[in-house]
């Protein structure tokens, strides 16, 4: 472990608490929101998703503390194991929200989730012939698979143990936890591999028009390719995640990754950018006929994508015709496919593809950018750090998208917001 990431956990190992010492950040702004240099988010005030807050002061927020709750199903799994592999991930989190951390090291995690309770669902012992790694407490729906709405039933509001402020003797349901900011994002771990693992990444999100406002009522239920939310009628933003203490953090944020590339169905005011950036927009910017690889390249992990060479990218349709991209003038890429992704997944490809990661928005947008070359090398210290799933690569995808004081400039001329915010709208 290196020591930037010793100390990111040691700054996080007290999360567990309402606030907690930044032990990174040159002013500590949990500790002294007040100071001028800080604009904290939550506020005592201003703690919910989808809180206007969160829109009117997105450009002056230098550090968000997101609060999370887990929930502990897995029964092999104490609370303070649960807490370890918390703590864990929301050190990756930290680390990927590190602007251009791979060439700053001064650059700070604009990110720092707090984790505010393990709830323990585990059974005290498992039932005779239990032979489920989760506990007979994990909800399911008649056909046995993972029941999130089930989370936000009152059986589970004395579990989670928050009282209602305005009735200490009643607890609140999860609806209640998010819509009056005591959480803002739930990660659930199971220890499950089947249908009964909790959904990798699911959000249900407000939406906002082209002005950059909320749509009053209107949630999009799909956001982060998990499954959907559809019924749960919460009045603001609900984010809620898996976590596998099993795998190593860079398939947690993988998965969470899933949640960034498809929040921007509900934030179409800058969604052309991050579209740009993410190589999702690949049908109207070079005439082919998918969005993104992903369209074209299915779960196999067979090759679906050639580069002739460094701007160049070609493959085949389902039909045998060709396609072939030339300049191949492309932004970053996406959780699943680096910038010289031949398939899905396909993380350790030593061979070069220019990209504009590093320098995306930075000279104006397109080729104005400059391009460099991607390599798996280029990650490979990241990756000694962040295992599994592509974790070299989940931290500096990451570190490359738009942050805290980023400079880049989008497709119409202005400024790229910071997309951090963004998360918990």
């Amino acid at each position: 472990m290196t020591a930037r990431r010793e100390l990111l956990l040691a700054a996080l190992l007290g999360l567990g608490c309402s606030r907690s010492v930044d032990a990174v950040r040159a002013v500590d702004c949990l500790g002294h929101p007040d100071d001028p240099a800080c604009t904290v988010w939550p506020t005592d005030a201003h703690g919910a998703n989808s809180d206007p807050w969160l829109v009117s002061h997105h450009q002056v927020i230098t550090q968000m503390s997101p609060r999370v709750l887990v929930l502990n199903f897995e029964n092999a799994a104490t609370s303070s194991v649960a807490m370890a592999a918390a703590q864990l991930q929301a050190s990756a989190i930290a680390e990927g929200s590190r602007y251009h951390g791979y060439a700053d090291d001064g650059a700070r995690p604009f990110l720092q989730p707090q984790i505010v309770k393990v709830v323990d669902l585990t059974d005290h012992p498992p039932p005779t012939g239990w032979s489920n790694p989760s506990s007979t407490r994990l909800p399911t729906t008649p056909t046995g698979e993972f029941d999130p709405t089930a989370l936000f039933a009152s059986k589970f509001s004395d579990a989670y143990g928050f009282p209602d402020p305005s009735s200490p003797s009643r607890t609140l349901s999860l609806c209640a936890l998010f819509e009056q900011g005591f959480v803002n994002e739930v990660w659930i771990e199971d220890g499950e591999p089947g249908a009964r693992r909790a959904p990798l990444n699911v959000e249900r999100k407000q939406a906002y028009d082209t002005a950059g406002q909320p749509i009053a009522g209107t949630f999009l239920p799909y956001v982060g390719g998990g499954g959907n939310l559809d019924q749960i009628l919460c009045s603001v933003t609900v984010r809620m995640a898996h976590l596998d203490r099993a795998r190593g953090p860079g398939c947690d944020l993988l998965v969470r990754g899933w949640g960034i590339e498809g929040m921007w169905d509900a934030l179409p005011a800058d969604a052309p950018d991050a579209r740009a950036f993410l190589n999702a927009d690949f049908d109207t910017r070079f005439g082919v006929q998918f969005r993104s690889f992903a369209d074209i390249c299915d779960e196999s992990g067979d090759p679906c994508v050639n580069y002739p060479d460094a701007m160049t990218a070609a493959g085949s349709y389902a039909d045998g015709s060709g396609w072939r991209i030339a300049p191949f003038a492309q932004g970053c890429g996406s959780s699943r496919f680096p910038p010289n992704a031949r398939a899905r997944n396909d993380f350790t490809n030593g061979g070069a593809v220019n990209s504009r990661c590093a320098t995306f928005g930075l000279g104006g947008g397109g080729s104005g950018d400059g391009y460099a070359p991607y390599t798996s090398a280029v990650v490979s210290a990241l990756e000694s750090e962040f295992p599994d799933c592509g974790g070299g690569w989940q931290i500096y995808w990451r570190q490359s998208m738009p942050g805290f004081g980023n400079q880049a400039r989008g497709i119409g001329g202005g400024p790229i917001k910071n997309w951090w915010p963004f998360l918990y709208y």
